[in-house]
């Protein structure tokens, strides 16, 4: 059977580009659309599924049309319908339960007829919640329509081994991405100050397995998810999970990397506290950092985290902040080096 070259559009949560682009480019000629899309060439939909900095994956058709209306046309379900062949026969086979159209007027009755058309097409129903994702938009050329199909069921920033849902978890490709600028390499010791559901450390096994991972949180329920979430991941590499307050938690120093996505406004504390937080935070990392170590905070308390790194007397220097945009919220990175 010959490979159908697809011309793929990735989505990118904006912030994590510089790190999905290096990613994208081992599966075929990747380049930048925007801060949240990239284009990938490629004949490996397979591969696809194993992107950790991308959002979703879709690969679709560019259709000369005035109007949506025209995407009915034979010729055009035609070439979706070899599309979604394609996404089908994915290993392990794609199985879809519904399809939703996701569209500027898509409960317009234009769009309503192309979403029945197409649904007929596939033999599923209509779903506002279906994992048969299409995108209908108008294409970059004038005169042009762009059908995305996604490629997966889920969106690729959806982990299979978060089997847990613990609130406040970050984003994992955020995570990722904040892990890429951190720079982990086997040799390094890593610790995560306030470790949550484990997101970071158990990402990082996805890459390389440091020499020793540690991660340390107040909640019981968190360390519990993180083991969880470890096992479900099925990746080498020890990480060392531990029930209490990283400020007075005895520690074996000399640690290379350090990690931290501190509570951050009114959801999870107040503003005032999460400064003295932070003050806190970076005094304890210096304890436990070896020289030249690196620190990544990602925080949203922005006005604080300078405040701090202004005011308060620190072991580290700043090397770069690195915004991300995630649905309305703006965390930002903090990379500091220690003295």
């Amino acid at each position: 059977m010959t490979q159908i070259t697809h011309e793929l559009v990735l989505e990118v949560l904006e912030g994590c580009g510089a790190s999905a682009l290096p990613e994208a480019e081992k599966l075929g000629p990747a380049w930048r659309v925007g801060p949240t899309e990239l284009g990938l060439r490629t004949d490996d939909l397979d591969a696809v599924r194993g992107l950790r900095r991308v959002v979703a994956a879709s690969t679709g058709l560019t259709v000369p049309a005035r109007r949506p209306r025209e995407l009915r046309e034979t010729s055009v379900l035609q070439r979706f319908g070899e599309l979604l062949g394609e996404v089908r026969r994915q290993r392990p086979r794609q199985r879809f339960h519904g399809l939703r159209l996701e569209a500027a007027g898509a409960d317009t009755p234009e769009m309503r007829r192309l979403a029945e058309t197409l649904a007929e097409l596939v033999d599923l129903p209509v779903d506002p919640e279906g994992d048969l994702v299409v995108r209908v938009r108008r294409g970059a050329e004038p005169g042009t329509w762009q059908m995305l199909l996604r490629t997966t069921p889920r969106p690729l920033a959806t982990r299979a081994w978060r089997t847990v849902n613990y609130p406040g978890a970050v984003n994992a490709t955020i995570a990722a991405s904040v892990l890429d600028l951190l720079g982990v390499s086997g040799e390094d010791s890593v610790l995560d100050m306030t470790c949550g559901s484990g997101t970071f450390l158990v990402e990082q096994l996805h890459e390389i397995a440091p020499s020793r991972a540690v991660g340390v949180d107040l909640d019981p329920s968190a360390i519990d998810a993180a083991r969880e979430h470890q096992r479900a991941a099925r990746r080498r590499g020890r990480i060392d999970w531990i029930v209490g307050d990283v400020l007075e938690t005895e520690l074996e120093p000399g640690f290379t990397r350090v990690i931290t996505n501190p509570p951050w406004g009114t959801t999870h504390g107040e503003h005032a506290a999460n400064q003295r937080l932070l003050e806190d935070l970076l005094h304890r990392a210096a304890e436990l950092a070896a020289p030249r170590a690196r620190l990544g905070v990602l925080t949203h308390e922005i006005t604080r985290m300078h405040r701090v790194l202004e005011t308060a007397p620190s072991r580290w220097r700043p090397l770069t902040e690195h915004r991300f945009f995630q649905k309305g919220h703006h965390p930002r990175l903090f990379l500091l080096e220690r003295g």
